[in-house]
């Protein structure tokens, strides 16, 4: 039996989520935990915690990196996330094909490598960036405005579909890594979701403005690819929008050195416990909304900005 079908995959519920009571039922001796990035839970997986990307001691690693060389859990083992992205399913998948024998060759770990790129969000220096990728225009074409690779957005469509199991998500992860298979309506749904954002920016349904300092802006949507757009305009973005639990914060730098991102986290999480993340993205607790002002956000980012001039 295959490794995808002996091991079980599930999703966490926040701790702070009406349902996470269900939680109980996933977790044990038996239990891995993938990028669960919720202390309390983290501690009740018997087999440890594959996350060298988060926390205090964040080695800003790439958990699908990492599972590269991870012990293999056991038959019967319970795989566990609370972040439903390429690099939590794809480091699953990586375990599943080296419990497998099928070890992850050049190919494989080429593609390994561009999932953990973009889920570090590593692409250089801001400002050489920023050249590359001046601020957009509107209207702006979807076609030339271009984000992550479209296997890696494509990859973010299905990791993130509520509509598939967790087990369909890894073995969708699984194809990928092995083979460089998609599922057949991959790139579609994925460029459908890049027009929709950049619609919505056309739309003036994104906004992004200035925080009271050249290298921070304040980023208003839903969308999940507008981060992006926002790093166009300065290399710190405190953003505001919805997510299933409801009102989302976060705060994210385009590489560190812009900001004290793990004092600004103290800060916050003084004021609303539960504030987590790693060196470049924080965000307001999981599973419940944040009642937490956009502009005391944003004042209290302005006084964590480090020396560095844009």
């Amino acid at each position: 039996m295959s490794a995808l079908r002996s091991w079980r995959y599930a999703l966490l519920n926040p701790v702070r989520h009406p349902d996470a009571g269900a939680n109980a039922a996933l977790l044990g001796p038996l239990t891995l935990g993938v990028e669960v990035t919720e202390p309390a839970l983290a501690a009740a997986c018997g087999l440890g915690n594959l996350d060298p990307q988060h926390g205090e001691n964040s080695s800003g690693v790439a958990a699908i990196t990492a599972a590269l060389r991870w012990p293999i859990p056991p038959a019967g083992a319970t795989l566990v996330t609370i972040r439903p992205d390429p690099d939590a399913f794809g480091a699953m998948a990586v375990l599943a094909l080296r419990a497998d024998g099928a070890a992850p060759g050049p190919a494989a770990r080429t593609r390994i490598a561009l999932v953990a790129r973009w889920d570090a969000h590593d692409h250089g220096e801001w400002t050489k960036w920023r050249e590359a990728n001046p601020p957009l225009s509107r209207p702006a074409d979807a076609r030339r405005a271009a984000g992550a690779p479209l296997a890696v957005r494509a990859l973010a469509v299905f990791a993130g579909d509520q509509a598939l199991t967790p087990t369909a998500r890894v073995g969708c992860m699984r194809r990928w890594i092995g083979e460089g298979l998609l599922p057949a309506d991959a790139t579609a749904r994925a460029g459908a979701a890049w027009a929709a954002t950049i619609a919505a920016w056309n739309d003036g349904e994104i906004e992004i403005v200035c925080g009271g300092d050249p290298r921070l802006v304040i980023l208003r949507s839903r969308r999940p690819h507008a981060l992006r757009l926002a790093y166009a305009h300065a290399p710190v973005v405190v953003a505001a929008g919805g997510a299933r639990a409801g009102r989302k914060v976060t705060v994210a730098q385009f590489e560190p050195g812009w900001i004290d991102l793990a004092a600004l986290r103290a800060d916050l999480a003084a004021r609303e416990p539960g504030w987590g993340g790693s060196p470049t993205i924080i965000g307001s607790p999981q599973g419940a909304p944040s009642a937490l002002p956009i502009e005391l956000v944003t004042d209290l980012a302005r006084a964590r900005l480090m020396s560095r001039s844009a």
